[in-house]
C-alpha cells in the first residue's frame, strides 16, 4: 500500500511515532481465556516521547508568515491546555491512541504507511469517540479478487483510566471489538479507509478488496484484534488482574495489550 502518496494517510507525527515504536516493549504474558496478553510498563522518557509525538500531531511546523498570522489572531497551535476534567481526558486519549499506534508498529508488524488513526486528533477537544481507533489494512496490488495469503486487516480500539479499578475498562474494550463492531459499522469505517487509501495513491481496484473483510470479520483468521487498556501501575491500578477476568473469545487472532503508564492522571500537563 505503501506509495509516493502514502504519507497523506497519517501526515502529521509519523516519524515520532516510529521513534516511539523503538522503544516501545510490551511483553508477552501467555494466554488467557483465547487473548494474546501482552504489558508494556512505560518509563518516563517513554512518557515524554509520548508528549513529542502528541506536539507533533497538533503543531505543523509553520511559515514565518503563518506563525505571525497565528501570533496575530491569538491562536496557540497546541489549543488551550485542559481546564476541565473532561477537556483533560480527551488530551489522554489523544496521546494513548498515539502510544498504542506504537505498539501496532512494534508488535502487530504494521508499517507507518497502512496506519489510519479515524479518531485523532479530537476536533472539539471535548468529546471521546468510541469504536475502532486504529486501523491498518495490508492488500496485494495485484490481485483483484478474494483475499489471499499475506492480506490482512487490523483493528484497535483503545481507552484508558485513571481509576484504581479497570474491569470498566476492560468491559468497554470487550464491547467495542465483538458486540459494537456490528457490520453496518465496520462498512462505515472500511468507508472511510477505502477512501484514504484512494487518496494515498492506492488504485481503486486494490482500495474496494477492503470489503472483502466485512465477511464474517471476527472470526476472520485474516483479521486481527487488539484491545489497548491504559492506566497507572500497580498500586494505583489493577490492570494487570484483567487479563484472567476477560471472557472468552472465539476471534483466532485477538490480543489484549497492557499499558502502565506512570502518572496518567496528570499525563494531559506532559502534553503542552
Amino acid at each position: 500500500m505503501a506509495g509516493p502518496y502514502a504519507d497523506v494517510v497519517l501526515p502529521h507525527a509519523r516519524a515520532e511515532i516510529t521513534a516511539l515504536a523503538h522503544h516501545s516493549a510490551p511483553a508477552s504474558q501467555g494466554k488467557a481465556q483465547g487473548w494474546n496478553v501482552q504489558l508494556w510498563e512505560l518509563t518516563e522518557e517513554d512518557v515524554a516521547r509520548v508528549g513529542a509525538a502528541y506536539r507533533a500531531l497538533l503543531a505543523v511546523a509553520p511559515t514565518d508568515e503563518l506563525s505571525q498570522l497565528l501570533v496575530d489572531m491569538g491562536i496557540d497551535a497546541l489549543g488551550p491546555v485542559p481546564s476541565t476534567d473532561q477537556h483533560a481526558k480527551v488530551a489522554r486519549a489523544d496521546a494513548m491512541e498515539l502510544a498504542a499506534a506504537a505498539t501496532a508498529l512494534s508488535v502487530d508488524g504494521a508499517t507507518i504507511d497502512t496506519l489510519h488513526m479515524p479518531n485523532i486528533p479530537k476536533m472539539a477537544g471535548m468529546k471521546s469517540d468510541s469504536g475502532i481507533d486504529i486501523v491498518g489494512v495490508e492488500l496485494d496490488p495485484t490481485e483483484d479478487g478474494e483475499l489471499v495469503d499475506g492480506e490482512r486487516l487490523l483493528i484497535v480500539s483503545v481507552k484508558h483510566t485513571t481509576s484504581k479499578y479497570a474491569s470498566g475498562m476492560r468491559g468497554k474494550l470487550e464491547k467495542s471489538i465483538s458486540e459494537d463492531l456490528s457490520g453496518p459499522y465496520l462498512y462505515r469505517q472500511l468507508t472511510t479507509v477505502h477512501g484514504r487509501m484512494i487518496q494515498s495513491g492506492v488504485t481503486p481496484e486494490t482500495a474496494q478488496r477492503v470489503f472483502h473483510f466485512l465477511r464474517e470479520t471476527l472470526t476472520n483468521p485474516k483479521v486481527r484484534l487488539v484491545c489497548v487498556a491504559a492506566a497507572a501501575p500497580p498500586p494505583d491500578c489493577n490492570l494487570p488482574d484483567q487479563p484472567s477476568q476477560l471472557l472468552e473469545t472465539q476471534a483466532p487472532d485477538a490480543h489484549f495489550r497492557m499499558l502502565l503508564v506512570p502518572k496518567i492522571s496528570s499525563l494531559h500537563r506532559e502534553l503542552f
